[in-house]
């Protein structure tokens, strides 16, 4: 022990810096990765969901019609007859719908097209619509001559002609099914 006078001590509290816990420290990178899966699994959804788009024939389309109604799924076809275009109203704006109708292995399935169609949209040209089953026509629609006129159309948003060299690059197939598939309806 040394001989130091009890009265040199300085036992006043002082204060000291404490550092911050490490708690604090790792919540801004925590917060900072989960923001960064949040905005990767958004994309990845939205991105996924539109590839998900299943896609059937016409013919297949109305075989399951029950289970397809209120999904959204492509659908392959040959416009034929005549194509009606008509200016209808919905939620308060004006729009452009086309009225056709589509078949594939005989089958007739009634399209209403919200919007221009496809620049070289025709008779006779195999088409791929994406959209859902609707019942009823639009106000405005008049219904379809030489259509299935079963009280169903397939209400269409977006739509691909086979003449599209994306269409034709991508779906080889699909263009040769279509080209075997495709009967008149009148036979």
């Amino acid at each position: 022990m040394t001989d130091t006078p009890v009265d040199d001590l300085d036992l006043t509290p002082r204060d000291l810096e404490v550092a911050p816990s490490r708690t604090r420290r790792r919540w801004l990178p925590m917060l900072v990765l989960v923001a960064v899966i949040a905005s990767v699994g958004f994309v990845l959804f939205r991105t996924l969901g539109d590839a998900a788009l299943f896609f059937y024939n016409a013919d297949q389309a109305v075989e399951r019609r029950d289970e397809l109604v209120d999904q959204r799924f492509r659908v392959q076809g040959t416009p034929f007859g005549d194509t009606v275009t008509t200016e209808i109203q919905r939620q308060g704006r004006s729009e452009i719908a086309v009225a056709f109708a589509i078949e594939f292995n005989g089958v007739v399935v009634d399209v209403v097209h919200i919007g221009s169609p496809a620049e070289l949209f025709q008779p006779g040209v195999p088409v791929v619509l994406e959209g859902a089953w609707t019942s009823g026509l639009p106000a405005g629609v008049e219904p379809i001559e030489g259509g299935a006129d079963d009280g169903w159309h397939f209400a269409s948003t977006d739509m691909v002609v086979k003449h599209d060299n994306e269409y034709r690059n991508d779906n080889r197939e699909r263009i040769l099914e279509a080209e075997q598939g495709t009967t008149s309806p009148e036979t």
